[in-house]
């Protein structure tokens, strides 16, 4: 794996500066989601079996709940969330509007976006996008944002009935998203398969707030484990501020290096902390793993570039 540097600024700290909106207003839904995940009606889990081999194949928890268990739980959270996605993205208040007003009239409608988003059916996101008039991009947008408190909700009753440590996957175990953001972490009785000097690597899920251990040195994107293909960019000033990224995929992944730090962490708000990573990342062509909003702004552009 290459080791490159950035380009120092005169002053580190200025970093966040050109993305302080972008910090203030995702910050606020942020917030929001967690104050609503722990208001939410429980999703009836009775019953609920995980096969194992299929789960250690890849198929996340969620997917063995059927989507429409949620559909309580997701009405009250979209009443919780979506006001606040209206303030961040003023330009999106018809489109909202015209989602919310589907949300409470049309349970079928709720049916198929539950089916979309809990489950990954692209058609059925086409559809529901179709039936509102909106586009499919806004509406994973909206239903993500409403999605991730229900899922969080659940984490843990489901994490237990699965083995976790078996895990090895990088996306998350629990929803199956794509992680925000690596944190390296010191962790006592490291197992032998994923034993590294420098920390254990472990994933921080945007939806539901899960994270989970994964092997270091592979590309979180596409499982490249080529060290030439790999490289590690470090900023100057703040070494243990990393982007590993992939020259095989060209996607990349923000890192905090934690191993010798006693701070406590926000893993909710790091990866938007971390956000002039993904600028410094996309300015040099990489595109983000992570499905977070803020990540697909657009962050190489403008102010972003000069990160």
């Amino acid at each position: 794996m290459s080791n490159t540097g950035i380009p120092a600024s005169a002053d580190q700290a200025a970093n966040h500066e050109p993305f302080r909106d972008i910090i203030d207003r995702f910050s606020l839904l942020l917030g929001r989601q967690a104050e609503v995940r722990v208001t939410l009606p429980p999703v009836d889990l009775a019953g609920l079996v995980v096969d194992e081999t299929t789960f250690l194949g890849g198929q996340p928890l969620i997917g063995f709940v059927a989507p429409d268990a949620f559909g309580p739980a997701f009405r009250e959270s979209a009443r919780g969330v979506w006001p606040v996605l209206g303030v961040i993205f003023p330009v999106l208040g018809e489109a909202l509007a015209s989602v919310t007003a589907r949300l409470e009239s049309d349970p079928d409608w709720v049916s198929l976006c539950l089916r979309g988003v809990a489950h990954g059916d692209a058609e059925a996101l086409e559809h529901a996008a179709v039936q509102v008039g909106v586009g499919t991009d806004f509406l994973i947008l909206a239903l993500l944002a409403a999605y991730g408190p229900c899922a969080a909700a659940v984490a843990s009753k489901l994490t237990a009935l699965a083995p976790m440590d078996l895990w090895r996957k990088s996306h998350c175990p629990v929803c199956g998203s794509e992680p925000d953001i690596a944190m390296l972490e010191n962790h006592p009785d490291p197992s032998e398969f994923l034993v590294s000097k420098g920390g254990q690597m472990w994933h921080h899920c945007p939806v539901c707030s899960h994270r989970w251990r994964f092997v270091r040195m592979c590309c979180a994107g596409c499982g490249n484990q080529d060290h030439e293909t790999l490289t590690r960019f470090s900023l100057p000033g703040s070494p243990r501020e990393i982007i590993y990224a992939c020259e095989k995929c060209g996607q990349y992944l923000p890192c905090l290096d934690t191993v010798e730090s006693f701070d406590r962490i926000d893993f909710d708000q790091a990866a938007l902390k971390a956000v002039h990573l993904d600028a410094v990342a996309q300015s040099r062509g990489y595109t983000p793993v992570s499905p977070a909003a803020w990540a697909a702004l657009g962050l190489a552009d403008g102010q972003a570039k000069a990160s």
